[in-house]
């Protein structure tokens, strides 16, 4: 589990520098405005025992609407002995629909920093069903952090409180790596 949350630490941290770095000569020095535009589009991703198919659609300026299918993860559990650590996982069927807000992209076009395919920072709110030993349905506002890398990856961590409803009422953290592949 240290090693888990230690490499996705270091990837935060790598993320982070690479977005702040850019060659004097790709800054541009006279423009006084910057553009930015939400891009809709198609990507297929990959999470922890996870794999499915989305589709973003802009709606309006910074709000996208994000409609996803596939195989997700719904149960984990870790052990550790002295001699010997277990990881179990269970995946089933999901469907969700996801309302995002992308709070900071404007400021990262304003800055000169690359906003392509929807690399920002965001606020979304979604509401997912899924299988696993039985039907749950639960809704998950969120913060994320969204970063493209070459022309059509792109990597998203979010975290915030899930709240659902599967035997009976739950509260459960939520934290998810995202890495992708956009089309």
């Amino acid at each position: 589990m240290k090693r888990i949350l230690l490499f996705i630490a270091i990837t935060l941290c790598t993320i982070n520098a690479e977005a702040k770095r850019k060659p004097i000569e790709e800054r541009p020095q006279d423009q006084i405005t910057y553009s930015y535009e939400l891009r809709s589009n198609h990507s297929v991703s990959t999470t922890l025992l996870g794999l499915e198919y989305s589709f973003e659609g802009r709606v309006a300026d910074r709000w996208t609407l994000i409609g996803r299918a596939g195989l997700v993860p719904t149960a984990f559990a870790v052990a550790s002995q002295p001699y010997a650590s277990t990881f179990t996982g269970q995946m089933g069927l999901g469907l969700s629909f996801e309302a995002r807000w992308y709070s900071n992209i404007a400021k990262r076009a304003e800055y000169g920093r690359s906003t392509y395919n929807n690399s920002s920072d965001f606020i979304s709110m979604r509401l997912r069903a899924n299988t696993g030993d039985g039907l749950e349905v639960s809704f998950t506002p969120a913060y994320g952090i969204r970063r493209t890398f070459g022309k059509l990856w792109f990597h998203e961590i979010t975290f915030g409180p899930k709240i659902g409803i599967a035997d009976g009422l739950f509260l459960a953290p939520h934290i998810q790596y995202r890495l992708g592949l956009a089309f």
